[in-house]
């Protein structure tokens, strides 16, 4: 029976290659993946420095390659950073924001939630009552993700530890049916929260219809780029539905956590799948010099 173990850049490098053809955009995620510990691009996940990452970026750049993040962060945390970075458009709040040059041309998507009165999608969620009510059944084990819960437009974003299947069941019991939670990721211990807990996740609340897939199947569309053109990476298992829109997804190594459940099974559902053999900002780097070469 095939596992995870199988599923390296190199073990597969040809059906890869079979995959994308005329490479066109990396999708990234940011946190974990393209960037290191502490969100570094130069700090590896030994605490190490290393130019890798960023000669990456410039191998990517060079081939004309549109290097595209896709995070969870505000569209004015990933503004400074394309600035840093170079880069000139990204998909910022899980995918209800697209943005372009910068911020010069914006795509809000609020999925099937409807925004009345001129609100933003942000306080249309507060308005449901959905946040009151998960932090009631999970107090202690939920929080805002302060300070970068703060000063946002779309999604709301929480830290701690949940069973995300009872959430969003909990979420359409209370018949919030238009809104979901999201697991992006692991993160750092900090908060609060109950000491009892294994590992910090983030987790993000948001309209049904909405999230990185979106966001990405509205981009390529809105620039009409073919599914072979196109790859992502990514660091969790929300990142998996990814590889529906593109021709290859590749999760860097630390996606594969002890702690997250299920996600080997899932990424065994997909055929076009792959797991770096390095951590998150070595891993990113691990994937463009094994397409581009080095």
């Amino acid at each position: 029976m095939p596992n995870v173990d199988h599923l390296s850049i190199a073990d597969n490098l040809k059906n890869i290659k079979k995959l994308v053809t005329d490479l066109k955009v990396i999708y990234t995620d940011v946190d974990g993946t393209m960037l290191g510990p502490d969100g570094s691009l130069f700090l590896t996940s030994s605490r190490n420095l290393s130019l890798y990452p960023a000669k990456a970026l410039i191998k990517a750049r060079t081939n004309n390659i549109d290097v595209v993040m896709v995070s969870g962060r505000s569209a004015r945390q990933l503004f400074g950073d394309a600035r840093i970075l170079g880069l000139r458009n990204y998909i910022a709040e899980l995918g209800c924001q697209v943005e372009y040059d910068l911020g010069k041309e914006s795509n809000n998507l609020s999925g099937n939630l409807k925004i009345v009165n001129g609100q933003t999608l942000h306080q249309a969620i507060t308005n449901t009552g959905a946040i009151d009510s998960l932090f009631k059944h999970y107090k202690g084990y939920l929080e805002y993700h302060t300070p970068w819960s703060e000063g946002r437009k779309c999604t709301h974003v929480f830290r701690g530890y949940i069973d995300l299947a009872e959430a969003n069941a909990l979420l359409d019991s209370k018949g919030f049916f238009e809104l979901q939670i999201i697991d992006n990721g692991v993160i750092g211990r900090r908060g609060t929260l109950n000491d009892d807990i294994a590992e910090v996740h983030a987790y993000h609340l948001l309209p049904e219809g909405c999230g990185k897939e979106e966001g990405l199947a509205f981009d390529i569309q809105k620039r009409g780029f073919l599914k072979t053109q196109t790859i992502a990476i990514g660091d969790a298992l929300s990142d998996l539905p990814l590889a529906r829109e593109v021709g290859a997804l590749f999760l860097v190594k630390n996606a594969i956590s002890k702690f997250t459940k299920g996600i080997k099974e899932e990424i065994l559902k997909y055929d076009n799948v792959f797991v770096t053999e390095a951590e998150m900002n070595i891993g990113f780097s691990e994937v463009i010099f094994s397409l581009l070469g080095y």
